[in-house]
């Protein structure tokens, strides 16, 4: 069987885009071989700035009952991706330039926003009054190129004073999330990589939170969720998990040196946090997605590639979060 699968790989229109390493299972190599041989082009889509006004985030569409997804489908959720992994990129390339001016403020909370087209990473500190914390202050605003990928600018504020509003808000929805994370069944644990977007034409915010590895050397696929929060920054309005497994990946050393894989047991699309757990570590790619009726190929630029359909629905994992 294995040998039928890998002549028909060698045959197919993608012979020579794709070589896969050898795998311990038999059964996980032909699924591999399978879905590389099917692979398909999927248009580029442009990423947006982190702190971008954004379409409200809904539960990506599903795929018509008797087929494939749209390229719409899939390429809502790369630019779903992108546009978290552009916000956690703001943030920890602009911790890292504050980390050099200012070593001990490394670890200050940070929030991205958008003012004019432009991304400021605003870093604030807890004002403690004696045990009491009376809110939060900023201490340094880095203004963030995503084109360029680098930190234009880096201004210390050496006066305490309030938090602008479009940061007090934003910050008030990270909270707000977080609150619901702990308060809800399902919501994954600290410590977060997170992301908070405005949306449009509405008065609410997108809130990401994705349980961070314990290793650098790992990416983590599931323990994640999407919340919705009203525009005031205070209500936790839907807390939608996207995974309801989690899989720990090893980040290989370089970048294609072999395929990647996790399984969706219950979603039929990859979801938004996938796209951006490939961007954070591109050396995951090709990365394989495998849904109860799908397979899907992310490749190191967020791009996804319907497979064919997964003769072989993953199972239920049954193990902890």
């Amino acid at each position: 069987m294995i040998r039928d699968r890998r002549e028909a790989f060698k045959n197919g229109r993608a012979a020579g885009r794709v070589r896969l390493a050898a795998m311990r299972s038999a059964t996980l190599f032909a699924l591999l071989a399978l879905a590389c041989g099917l692979a398909a082009d999927a248009p580029a889509v442009r990423a947006q700035a982190p702190g971008a006004v954004v379409p409200p985030a809904a539960p990506a569409p599903g795929p018509a009952a008797t087929g494939r997804p749209t390229e719409a489908d899939l390429q809502a959720i790369t630019d779903g991706g992108r546009r978290i992994a552009s916000y956690h990129e703001a943030i920890a390339r602009s911790r890292a330039a504050l980390a050099q001016r200012q070593p001990d403020q490394a670890e200050a909370r940070a929030v991205a926003v958008e003012r004019n087209g432009v991304t400021h990473v605003i870093f604030l500190r807890r004002d403690q009054v004696g045990p009491e914390a009376r809110g939060w202050v900023p201490i340094a605003d880095a203004t963030w190129q995503p084109r360029a990928g680098e930190v234009a600018s880096l201004v210390m504020m050496d006066k305490a004073k309030p938090p602008a509003a479009d940061v007090t808000q934003h910050l008030r929805a990270l909270e707000a999330a977080r609150g619901g994370a702990a308060a809800k069944s399902g919501g994954p644990p600290p410590p977060y990589d997170e992301a908070v977007f405005k949306e449009r034409g509405a008065t609410a915010y997108v809130v990401y939170l994705q349980t961070r590895p314990e290793r650098a050397d790992a990416a983590r696929f599931g323990s994640d969720a999407r919340f919705r929060i009203s525009g005031d920054g205070l209500q936790v309005l839907e807390m939608l998990p996207l995974h309801a497994e989690t899989t720990t990946v090893a980040v290989p050393a370089r970048a294609g040196a072999s395929p990647t894989l996790h399984s969706h047991t219950q979603r039929d699309l990859p979801a938004e946090t996938d796209v951006a757990v490939v961007l954070d570590h591109p050396a995951l790619a090709p990365h394989l997605v495998l849904t109860p009726r799908h397979m899907f190929r992310i490749e190191s630029d967020g791009v996804i590639s319907w497979l064919g359909p997964n003769a072989v629905p993953p199972a239920s994992p049954g193990g902890a979060r």
